[in-house]
């Protein structure tokens, strides 16, 4: 998958002990995400801060990737500061709210 792909009515992601330790993706690559799910991805350094310019996601969840929350809550606080609003949720594990 390189960046110039794009999944236009892809609304849920989910990524299970990927290998990848860097992930690139372009802006438009995922213009419906509404959930990003990633699980045990152990491996991987950071969330491609791209994901910050998807309007539609509502939901980054985090299971078992704790290295990946400090770049999950700036996807976070980046995407509120463009839409105005606390519409992005940064959740864990039964999708209990990660704080910062």
């Amino acid at each position: 998958m390189g960046e110039e792909d794009t999944f236009k009515n892809l609304k849920f992601l989910k990524l299970y002990q990927v290998t990848l330790s860097k992930w690139e993706v372009g802006e438009e690559s995922f213009p419906a995400l509404e959930k990003l799910e990633l699980e045990r991805c152990h491996k991987l350094e950071e969330i491609p801060p791209s994901f910050e310019y998807i309007w539609s996601l509502k939901i980054i969840k985090l299971v078992e990737s704790p290295q990946l929350k400090d770049s999950a809550m700036k996807i976070k606080e980046h995407a509120e500061d463009m839409r105005g609003g606390d519409e992005l949720q940064v959740v864990g594990r039964k999708n209990i709210p990660l704080l910062k």
